[in-house]
């Protein structure tokens, strides 16, 4: 049986007088990647920014629907601590330049009680860098600030800092749309490794057909703020029951 983590049941955003979310029901399985494929306009990240909300720092957004966080009604709940055991890595990177490589995967471990002693957050930033795959590169910089990286390197400390926290569900919006193929590589085997060893259950955002099928378990295809099409990533491809995925798997549309 299917145990999901996230459930969205007619979900509507609005954005002033823009309607983005129309009617989104999706029930994204535990412990999988997830993977939301679409072209740019389509509500996938406004889906995101919904699901730990985030949306709600805009003033002009307006939520009707349900959606339920391994069985907590987001919205019904305290959005910081939703936003607790929910992890997120955007598109842009963002590390704290202020603060050393260290201290920018201590800082998430500190805020989220996952350690406090010197040892302890020691501990939980080398096992986070290392799951990020990017510890032995920054091992002996670990006092460096974050500028003194690539951008590749910074996203991979982006979501060293997201995996830090020990988040239950990860939320990443196109986290490689902007790097290397070396970096994509590393953070898409990250990302599995995440998954298979810690069961945790990701959501990633991505325009890219390829990079869906690569790393998915699940593909959701969004076009015009609704779900057009859900299913296993095999299942998808080779069969997609939609015309709209035939055409995004084709690159016809993006």
């Amino acid at each position: 049986m299917t145990r999901y983590a996230i459930e969205i049941e007619d979900l509507h955003v609005y954005i002033g007088s823009k309607h983005i979310l129309k009617g989104v029901n999706l029930r994204i399985p535990q412990s999988a990647i997830t993977v939301i494929l679409g072209p740019s306009g389509s509500g996938k990240s406004t889906l995101l920014r919904t699901i730990n909300r985030l949306i709600e720092l805009n003033p002009e957004a307006r939520v009707r629907g349900r959606v339920r966080v391994l069985g907590i009604d987001v919205y019904s709940a305290d959005p910081y601590e939703v936003r607790r055991m929910i992890g997120m890595v955007f598109q842009v990177p963002n590390p704290f330049p202020h603060m050393s490589i260290f201290d920018n995967v201590a800082i998430a471990a500190k805020i989220n009680g996952v350690a406090r002693k010197r040892e302890e957050l020691e501990k939980v930033v080398r096992w986070a860098l290392e799951k990020a795959m990017l510890w032995d590169e920054v091992k002996d910089r670990l006092r460096d600030p974050p500028t003194k990286l690539s951008g590749g390197q910074q996203q991979r400390l982006c979501l060293a800092r997201a995996i830090a926290m020990r988040p239950r569900v990860l939320l990443l919006d196109e986290p490689t749309a902007n790097i290397d193929v070396y970096n994509t590589v590393k953070i898409e085997n990250a990302l599995k490794s995440l998954v298979n060893e810690l069961g945790i259950t990701i959501v990633l955002v991505t325009h890219m057909p390829q990079q869906a099928l690569r790393i998915g378990d699940y593909i959701a295809v969004m076009y015009d703020g609704r779900i057009v099409e859900f299913g296993p990533v095999d299942q998808v491809s080779l069969n997609p029951r939609s015309e709209i995925t035939r055409r995004l798997l084709r690159g016809e549309i993006g």
